[in-house]
């Protein structure tokens, strides 16, 4: 029976995509943003708004559910659509409109949903992360390729806002956007092309945004292509690129002159990036639909700058549970994503001779993923590379840096939410030294291949599915997965053995019975001349049993013989198999077993005075066949 509702009309299409993408981010920690963007709904801004919103306040809402008893006096009702409808009606437009039964069901409880919520204590609510995010301002990258940057100021004033001039010092930028609000907007510290508008300033409507000329892309995602900083003419890969901001950030600092290749395993991922790869007019783009791992120089020739960026936990991305908490990644799968970050970097570092610069980052605030990462690396590479310290190439105009606890030390960046206004974020530049030479091909890098890219895969599929990949907490995901993938392969070939073992048996089965046949065409020319059977074939016969005339079982086993093998020879033909002498002797032993049963058969069929014929066809030679059995009577008698 269904758990759901049998609407006659139906839920408004916003409430039931909010409701599906809720309960995929509170039960399997899916990312809320990758879930509103896979969906092809005209309204995304009204989805994420509704989402979010429901997710901020989901231990108000399961209290209010609670003391209403909803769910309990009303089964049938979805509770993830319950919840999104209450927060439409307490936190969103104060009212729901439709004729839907769920919109009627809540409508119902409207008075006593509110009376609740007035004894709600608003202080218990945890609001701290929330507040972090809620201020974190809107930034917008000027795509130069479309429109110059001082042209995007202008068009911006005359729409109405107003442009504060750029900061002088990274202490003053930041104060600037802790007071930034209204129609207030201001240039980027570090990144020039980077504007920064007050926290919930939207721009899905806008011009610029539908043709490409702006992109809504945070600060620390701009900060590792600022960082990586090629020079106009080169050749570029970034190798973990969809969905494709990084990558046209790229194609605009070099001016759309020299190459970038941008690479994407996942086939969806992919045909996102080059959607935004044609939106904005990236011309010097390559994609690349295959996985990083296999590429080398031949592929991607000549290249001097490589940006990787390549699967998370998302840490510094505050993902929030449905209590308003953030999330957490699993210690099993965060040693796995460490795993492929390091092999994939190493690979990066390793098999492209005249790379001159290498980018790596992570939306991650783990040092697992971070520091850890670098050491590990670096003692792979020796001095082939070296760190280059952030600070002299953001001009000391940074504050949270990578610990000294590690080899690291506090050359690499940290971008921290509280701090900076953005995301949480970390980049490592490293640099060639062209006077060592670059360790050879080590044997382990093929051992991890395969477990790496198994992660990749677990990471995709959590965050581009939406479907929560279970791992291990001991960290041994990778093992147990190949086991237990490994089992049903080998049930799965034993009973493909079994299957062809089985058909080798069946044409055996028949090539017997045609030597069986065969054979006793040839011992039907014995009979008519001798007259009688091989008293051999019925050596092992229990002589108890025999008590026939040895006469009569001559004439009743030679007609029977006549009558089975002119039917046989009627149905199909003769073939004779002499080439296998193992198949021979199984006929042979087949045949002796084969006339035991006919002289048992024949025996019992004299005693009681008839003889029952098997095989026989309904056809033009039954009238024959039944003058046989009665002379055969007769002959017996």
């Amino acid at each position: 029976m269904s758990q759901g509702f049998v609407h006659s009309i139906k839920v408004p299409r916003l409430y039931k995509t909010a409701a599906t993408i809720v309960k995929k981010v509170a039960e399997d920690g899916a990312s809320l943003k990758q879930l509103i963007y896979e969906k092809n709904h005209p309204n995304l801004k009204g989805i994420y708004a509704l989402a979010t919103t429901t997710l901020q306040h989901g231990t108000d809402l399961n209290e209010l559910i609670r003391e209403t008893k909803l769910l309990i006096n009303e089964p049938r009702l979805d509770p993830w659509l319950a919840r999104v409808l209450i927060t439409e009606l307490i936190w969103g437009k104060r009212t729901i409109k439709g004729d839907a039964k769920p919109l009627h069901t809540i409508l119902n409880y409207e008075t006593k949903i509110r009376q609740v919520f007035e004894t709600i204590d608003q202080h218990e609510k945890p609001q701290s992360t929330i507040k972090s995010t809620e201020r974190k301002p809107r930034y917008v990258r000027i795509n130069t390729l479309i429109k110059k940057l001082d042209e995007a100021i202008e068009d911006f004033q005359d729409e109405g806002y107003i442009f504060i001039p750029r900061s002088c010092t990274y202490h003053e930028y930041l104060d600037v956007l802790s007071t930034l609000d209204g129609w207030k907007f201001t240039q980027d510290y570090h990144i020039p092309e980077l504007l920064v508008f007050a926290s919930g300033t939207t721009f899905y409507d806008h011009l610029g945004y539908k043709n490409g000329a702006i992109i809504l892309q945070d600060k620390a995602s701009c900060l590792p292509a600022y960082l990586l900083n090629p020079e106009s003419g080169s050749n570029v890969l970034d190798m973990c690129a969809a969905p494709g901001m990084k990558t046209t950030h790229l194609a605009a600092i070099i001016d759309n002159k020299g190459k970038v290749f941008s690479v994407e395993r996942c086939q969806r991922r992919y045909e996102i990036l080059c959607n935004q790869v044609s939106t904005t007019h990236a011309n010097c783009v390559e994609t690349m639909n295959v996985d990083a791992m296999t590429l080398n120089e031949n592929k991607c020739p000549d290249v001097e700058y490589i940006l990787v960026d390549p699967s998370c936990s998302g840490s510094g991305m505050q993902r929030f549970t449905f209590e308003g908490e953030q999330s957490k990644c699993a210690p099993g799968r965060l040693r796995s994503l460490q795993s492929f970050q390091v092999h994939l970097l190493r690979h990066a570092l390793t098999k492209f001779s005249k790379v001159k610069r290498v980018v790596y980052s992570t939306c991650s605030i783990y040092p697992e993923e971070n520091e850890m990462v670098v050491d590990e690396v670096l003692t792979n590479v020796g001095d082939a590379y070296k760190l280059v310290p952030v600070m002299t190439l953001l001009n000391d105009g940074w504050i949270n840096l990578s610990s000294n606890e590690f080899k690291c030390k506090d050359n690499c960046l940290y971008a921290k939410p509280e701090v900076d206004y953005c995301n949480g974020f970390f980049v490592a530049v490293f640099e060639r030294n062209f006077d060592v030479p670059l360790p050879e091909g080590r044997n382990k890098n093929k051992g991890l291949k395969r477990n790496a890219q198994d992660d990749c895969d677990e990471v995709d599929i959590k965050e581009e599915q939406s479907n929560d990949v279970q791992i291990d907490d001991n960290g041994k995901n990778l093992t147990v997965k190949v086991e237990e993938s490994d089992e049903p392969v080998k049930k799965k070939r034993k009973k493909n053995k079994n299957k062809c073992n089985e058909v080798i048996t069946q044409e055996v089965a028949d090539e017997k019975l045609k030597e069986e046949d065969n054979a006793d065409v040839t011992s039907k020319k014995k009979i008519k001349k001798e007259k009688k059977i091989d008293k051999s074939s019925g050596d092992n016969v229990d002589e108890q049993e025999i008590d026939i005339n040895s006469n009569e079982m001559d004439i009743v086993s030679k007609k029977k013989h006549k009558k089975k093998k002119k039917d046989k020879i009627n149905e199909e033909e003769l073939i004779i198999n002499n080439e296998n002498e193992i198949i021979s002797m199984e006929i042979e032993e087949s045949n002796v077993s084969s006339k035991k049963k006919k002289h048992k058969k024949n025996k019992k069929d004299s005693n009681e005075g008839t003889i029952i014929e098997e095989g026989v066809d309904e056809d033009s030679t039954s009238k024959k066949k039944h003058k046989k059995k009665k002379k055969a009577k007769s002959d017996i008698e």
